[in-house]
């Protein structure tokens, strides 16, 4: 016998059992847990229950039986009504022994609470643009020439851009500290590859100059006897490499692709382009749908949802750190945040997504949608062929991964179709490729001016700190 009482998202089970209930589900639990006993003078699975519970103590049994009861219970309640569906094992609470034997205890568990969708259908929103432009295809081309990029030594004074090859020796307070050496390193004038203003106090100088450098590391620096302290490294310039950049025609795509011509070059890329483009743009389209969902449709999320989130999210910073054996103090200074912004930041993402997973159930319950054989096989043919192979252990697994993308798709075709979609629009601001002359932009670095300099010795002391915050989005 049980009673209920719901509380938002707090589900009390209160369970009364009489003594001879109980007692029958305890000799039931004797006979199929008499066998693990070990019983001087008797058999292995042939002592009396008495003789058991003297040498083990009255209420050996008493464990077993009460999780008989919580789980024919629970079996009963879900029957009785399914949408009390537990997010965790229940809580056990013994509330009173009887007198006759019985026992009475409850089972606490939360559940998540029924909601109302706010209006999903009908609304406007704004898909990213899918043209590609000549600014597009300039970038792609522009990387292109940074690959090819090269460094021929010029008898000048450096200036900003140009690549100088050096040795430096960096010291605190008139002592040099452990990774402030280095010969033969090649740094990219601009590059801000080096602490605070230490590139800038190269620009001017000539091959055979010694620099005196002063800077000062950031106080958030993750070496911590740096950090916040100033410190000198003397500088001598070995040479200046001036950078070159190809001339962009046939001969140099040829030369630097597997197409003839640039034409031919420019119709590969912009192919690639367009298709990227409209990727993201179906990605960014089906997020701005669903935040706005997420955003106008109140939910009351169970705390237990959101602190088992945020515990794992803790739990990956707290491995991060012991894999680069850094202390988490250093790594929270590194990425300037405390551990209550941290938690903060992961309860708002976890209520987020917790909103999300329950928003498209719930859209798939109202709108009845499935997957059908034929279209489990085919998105399974679309899974890598370790993946989807049925001969392989996690056949099972595949099949339900395929099965839930068939179902998430036709959710989005749903709020896609169902909802009024425009194309923003994108004015043409630059020059064709040809007239265009193609320089890099300021800040960026070419993707392979580091794989050709030379970098003898790695400078823990002189790289600038850019750890990423590893919590997640």
């Amino acid at each position: 016998m049980y009673t209920i009482k719901q509380d938002k998202t707090n589900v009390i089970v209160t369970v009364s059992i009489d003594g001879k209930n109980w007692k029958d589900a305890e000799q039931k639990i004797y006979e199929t847990t008499k066998g693990k006993f070990n019983v001087i003078g008797f058999r292995k699975g042939h002592a009396p229950k008495k003789v058991i519970e003297k040498q083990y103590g009255e209420n050996v049994f008493f464990d077993d039986t009460l999780d008989y009861f919580l789980r024919t219970t629970m079996n009963e309640v879900l029957a009785k009504d399914p949408n009390l569906e537990p997010l965790s094992y229940p809580k056990t609470a013994i509330q009173k022994l009887n007198a006759d034997g019985g026992v009475e205890f409850t089972l606490e568990f939360e559940v998540m609470p029924d909601f109302k969708l706010c209006k999903y259908t009908g609304l406007d929103f704004t898909k990213r643009s899918t043209k590609v432009t000549d600014e597009d295809f300039e970038h792609e081309l522009d990387h292109l020439r940074q690959q090819s990029a090269k460094y021929n030594e010029v008898d000048r004074a450096s200036k900003m851009g140009d690549s100088v090859v050096i040795d430096f020796v960096g010291s605190v307070n008139g002592e040099e500290f452990e990774g402030g050496r280095a010969e033969d390193y090649a740094l990219t004038l601009g590059s801000h590859s080096f602490i605070d203003n230490f590139e800038d106090q190269l620009v001017g100088k000539k091959k055979g100059e010694t620099v005196k450098v002063e800077v000062t590391f950031p106080n958030e620096y993750p070496v911590d006897n740096l950090a916040g302290k100033k410190a000198d490294f003397f500088v001598t310039i070995k040479n200046v490499r001036e950078k070159t950049l190809p001339k962009i025609d046939d001969k140099f795509i040829s030369d630097a692709t597997e197409y003839e011509t640039l034409e031919e070059y420019k119709n590969h890329v912009s192919k690639h382009i367009q298709y990227m483009k409209e990727q993201e743009a179906d990605t960014a389209l089906k997020s701005d749908i669903l935040k706005y969902v997420i955003e106008n449709t109140e939910m009351l999320v169970p705390q237990s949802l959101i602190d088992y989130e945020v515990e794992r999210d803790i739990h990956e910073i707290q491995e991060a750190c012991k894999q680069y054996n850094m202390p988490l103090d250093a790594y929270l200074s590194a990425v300037g945040t405390t551990m209550e912004e941290i938690k903060d930041e992961s309860a708002k993402r976890a209520v987020r997504g917790i909103k999300g997973r329950y928003i498209i159930r719930k859209i798939i319950e109202e709108n009845k949608i499935t997957a059908s054989d034929e279209e489990i096989e085919e998105k399974l043919k679309e899974l890598p062929p370790m993946r989807h192979s049925h001969a392989h252990e996690g056949a099972d697994e595949d099949r339900i991964y395929a099965e839930n993308s068939v179902v998430l798709d036709k959710v989005y075709k749903l709020l896609i179709d169902k909802n009024n979609i425009k194309e923003e629009e994108v004015k043409e601001t630059t020059k064709t490729s040809t007239e265009k002359k193609t320089t890099a932009k300021s800040g960026t670095k070419s993707s392979t001016s580091k794989s050709s300099e030379k970098k003898t010795t790695n400078s823990s002391g002189t790289k600038k700190a850019t750890p990423k915050k590893t919590t997640k989005k």
